[in-house]
């Protein structure tokens, strides 16, 4: 949610189709918003990136710091950030986010569209569990305990 003056609200991403009056400040594509009303054009779902797999996975739990798909539901398009235009907000420049699928010459989705969760790390107060480091492979831990039993 979002706090002013003590209250709490909460804000849901939204999407509409484009109109003459209503568009993306900089690329006039599909506008992208927050509202405090829940409607129909705040649906949106979570796809699993590769094609052939969509089917398969629909319905099931999206997996954390993997990279996936968000379409919008009423409009059928994905969220993006093209990285073409920036804006200034409350926060500083930022780049626009927008409700367009930009597809590449083989009708794939480009990495305009692809998005990431990340989860929290609970060993520390800034960091995210997408900035964690991977843990050491099997081989690595055997490397290891072979090299602090020699020693």
């Amino acid at each position: 949610g979002w706090k002013l003056w003590g209250l709490y609200f909460l804000l849901f991403l939204a999407s509409d189709h484009r109109t003459f009056e209503r568009s993306a400040q900089k690329s006039h594509l599909q506008q992208v918003f927050l509202t405090d009303e829940l409607s129909y054009l705040t649906f949106w779902q979570a796809t699993y990136l590769d094609p052939q797999l969509r089917l398969e996975y629909e319905g099931f739990p999206v997996s954390a710091n993997s990279k996936l798909l968000i379409t919008h539901c009423h409009t059928n398009r994905g969220l993006a950030v093209p990285r073409n235009y920036w804006i200034r907000t409350y926060f500083g420049k930022d780049y626009e986010v927008n409700c367009h699928t930009y597809l590449d010459s083989h009708k794939a989705e480009e990495d305009k569209n692809y998005w990431i969760i990340v989860t929290g790390n609970p060993s520390h107060e800034d960091a995210t569990m997408y900035d964690r480091p991977k843990p050491p492979s099997e081989a690595t831990r055997e490397q290891e305990k072979e090299f602090y039993a020699g020693t």
